[in-house]
């Protein structure tokens, strides 16, 4: 697991949870059960979304260590490389991120599936990040209000906790760092 800072997905969490236990002592079952509901599909949508946060400024701030702050490419990249453009970056019926590894090279992708094969934490890690994905993409091109979710809130935050090595291993990689 990462070793970042708390997000806004930690703190809804927290406040999700305090919902659904007041509601589960105070034998509210018929709003316990809606609220559990709408518990998971909150919590897994703000993680799709908390990611695609992450990923487009990871490309923003790829982009500006590549080319020293250019605002020209910074530019170019915001309008072609990321608008509209990060649920292309993985395939994410896959359990592998070669996709979105391709997309910086042969040399690039090479050295990263050697990486996750020495690495079971970043394979977990990676896995966890796709099937989240894959769920939010699921609940949002179905019918959002019928669709039901077989993980609990639980199991989304678990899943979202282990995808953060993922993000954290993608910053170290990409951007690189400036020396003195």
């Amino acid at each position: 697991m990462s070793t970042t800072s708390p997000t806004i997905i930690d703190q809804q969490y927290l406040n999700g949870n305090s919902l659904i236990d007041y509601l589960k002592v105070q034998r509210e079952l018929t709003f316990y059960n809606e609220a559990e509901n709408n518990f998971r599909k909150t919590i897994l949508l703000s993680a799709a979304s908390y990611f695609e946060k992450e990923f487009t400024d990871l490309i923003i701030e790829f982009a500006k260590s590549q080319s020293d702050g250019n605002d020209l490419v910074i530019s170019i990249i915001k309008q072609k490389a990321i608008s509209r453009q990060y649920h292309t970056y993985f395939n994410w019926e896959s359990s592998n991120a070669n996709t979105f590894f391709g997309l910086f090279g042969t040399d690039f992708q090479t050295k990263m599936k050697q990486r996750v094969k020495e690495e079971p934490a970043l394979d977990k890690s990676i896995k966890a990040f796709l099937g989240i994905g894959n769920e939010r993409n699921k609940m949002v091109h179905q019918n959002f209000a019928e669709i039901t979710i077989d993980k609990t809130a639980e199991e989304i935050y678990t899943l979202y906790q282990t995808s953060l090595l993922f993000i954290e291993t993608m910053k170290s990689e990409l951007i690189k760092k400036k020396t003195p």
